[in-house]
């Protein structure tokens, strides 16, 4: 599928720094998203423009924001309008469709982060993360009367570092656990996102919180296929039916200890796999319902699984997106999906400035190297070694919080396109 990548800007006539950024947004929202609104003084692209900018803002409010709006980008909004464009439902599920859309086309034009994995290529790989942000200031509390943040579950797809809203846990004085959102919601996203026959199963790495083994017994029966890489619990008491043989002269499978065949009450015989890292010394179990990769890979899914999730951050910590901007579920679906979209606006963003002008996070990249030499030397020091295989761990080069603070200050300012590669290619070389 063709990619979305700044299809209607012509960056020769040197636009402002926004223009190109919401570019692809833009196409796929005037071509193939459903029940878009294009009329009033807030229509459909106006509203994703401003919510983009609200993400990248760093607005301590929505008062603060439409202000910001008003007196910097020339955005002028009325309160009202904004506010309740929050709560629309049609608004959200635009939202949502249009987040779809751009990573669906986009997916094949980027860096594959699995790529020294060839037994991943075509599997469909994804981290689960929920993450708590502050509640809305007139957030309702809970019955014993306190607050509750809240919490939304993301799906980031490993092999582009593209982001899903996949739905809101808690919030707004309601207290939820991931997994059963999870359970509710992950069957109609994979009908939508992997729906062929005969593909390979999807496959999603989360924490303890996604150990349901019932539930990942009915997936397999069912025929929906969802597979999953998780840690045991210290309280899980597995009956070890087996014990698979590997080979241990493949550097992948470095560190395995052992390779078993498990049970429980209520579900089908699974995996698991004790792994002891050869750099640190720490032992890891993790259980598993795939059956067909090396030990040595699934135990280094789950630890890539924690590199790349550091991309989570960039909504949360970077862009400092960290408190809900109204109450209600659907100004926190709306919410969500704004993060997320500005976040793979950002990916596609770097993409296009790797590809056609050479800026690269060189720092990052510097700082890495430098690291890996100081871990081998120490894991030497310490009788102990670095598993070759880590050197190939997929590695998704972050944007730095200076990095965004740069992109920010030049949309903020309405810089051109021109400048403001100059200064992103400056901001990538070096730290401050």
């Amino acid at each position: 599928m063709r990619s979305a990548s700044l299809p209607s800007i012509d960056l020769q006539s040197n636009p402002r720094l926004l223009d190109p950024l919401l570019a692809p947004a833009v196409h796929l929202l005037g071509n193939y998203v459903r029940g878009v609104y294009r009329k009033g003084p807030l229509d459909d692209f106006r509203f994703v423009r401003l919510g983009v900018c609200r993400v990248l803002s760093q607005a301590a409010s929505g008062r603060d924001f439409l202000q910001l709006a008003r007196e910097v980008l020339q955005e002028g909004v009325a309160r009202a309008s904004f506010f309740d464009s929050l709560h629309c439902r049609r608004r959200s599920q635009v939202l949502a469709d249009l987040n779809a859309e751009l990573v669906t086309r986009n997916s094949s034009s980027l860096e594959d982060l699995l790529v020294h994995f060839p037994q991943l290529r075509d599997l469909p790989v994804y981290a689960v993360d929920g993450h708590h942000i502050d509640h809305a200031v007139h957030s309702p509390s809970d019955p014993k009367g306190e607050k509750v943040s809240a919490n939304n579950l993301y799906l980031l797809c490993l092999h582009t570092g593209l982001l899903w809203n996949l739905g809101a846990v808690q919030g707004d004085g309601r207290h939820n656990h991931e997994m059963p959102v999870f359970r509710n919601q992950i069957v109609p996203w994979m009908l939508t996102r992997h729906p062929g026959q005969g593909q390979p199963a999807p496959l999603f790495i989360g924490d303890p919180a996604f150990v349901d083994k019932v539930f990942w017994t009915r997936m397999v029966l069912q025929g929906h296929g969802a597979r999953f890489i998780t840690r045991t619990k210290s309280n899980m008491k597995p009956l070890i039916y087996a014990s698979y043989g590997w080979d241990a002269k493949k550097p992948l499978n470095e560190g395995i200890q052992a390779d078993l065949s498990v049970g429980f009450d209520g579900a089908m015989t699974l995996r698991m796999i004790r792994y002891r890292d050869p750099e640190s010394g720490v032992e890891y179990e993790f259980l598993t319902s795939v059956m067909d990769l090396e030990p040595g890979l699934i135990a280094l899914l789950y630890l890539s699984r924690w590199r790349i999730e550091k991309l989570f951050d960039t909504p949360k910590n970077k862009l400092e997106e960290s408190k809900s901007w109204a109450v209600g579920p659907v100004a926190q679906e709306t919410r969500a999906h704004l993060a997320a979209l500005t976040h793979n606006l950002l990916v596609l963003l770097r993409r296009e400035l790797e590809r056609e002008h050479g800026i690269r996070e060189e720092k990052v990249e510097q700082k890495r190297a430098t690291q890996w030499i100081q871990r081998q030397a120490k894991a030497r020091a310490q009788g102990r070694k670095v598993a070759a295989i880590q050197k190939f761990l997929p590695v998704a080069v972050q944007l730095t919080a200076q990095f965004i603070r740069s992109l920010r200050n030049a949309i903020l300012t309405g810089m051109r396109w021109a400048r403001a590669v100059e200064l992103l290619r400056t901001s990538a070389k070096s730290y401050l």
